[in-house]
This record gives structure tokens, sequence and C-alpha cells, in this order.
């Protein structure tokens, strides 16, 4: 059993995660509340566990998911 099958981050996996969530968050569009902060944290963890995180073929995935489940209410028309 591989670290990712058991959720296990390694340093530099974290680090990716973390870059990815403080690039999305400092966006105008995101909802800065920390309701909306955990639960993006929440969802980029259960989403990509372990090593499964890859910045470069993600990144699309994870701003197009802040957009329709994190944006201000204000900027969703504006998307």
């Amino acid at each position: 059993m591989g670290d990712h099958d058991r959720g296990i981050f390694q340093p530099e996996h974290l680090v990716a995660l973390k870059d990815a969530f403080d690039e999305i968050t400092a966006q105008p569009w995101f909802d800065a509340s920390e309701k909306s902060k955990d639960e993006f944290a929440k969802y980029l963890i259960s989403t990509f566990p372990g090593d499964q995180f890859n910045p470069r073929k993600h990144r699309m995935v994870i701003e197009t998911s802040a957009r329709m489940f994190y944006s201000r209410d204000d900027s969703r028309a504006h998307a």
C-alpha cells in the first residue's frame, strides 16, 4: 500500500496544495469568508489525497471548482 493509498502527505505535496490554495483564495472572485476557505481546503485534501495532486495537471480543475462553489455571490455572474 503506497502513501497515497493511506492519504499520507509528503511535505512537498502539502506545499503544492498550500500554494494552490493560497493562489486561488487570493483571487478577487473567491469568497474570503473563513467558511469558504475551510471548505475549499477540505475539498483539496479530500480530492487529492497523498501524492495525487499535480499543479500543472489539476490547476484548471481546482479553479473551475472554486469558481463554481466558492465564488463571492456578486462575482458568479461575471466569471
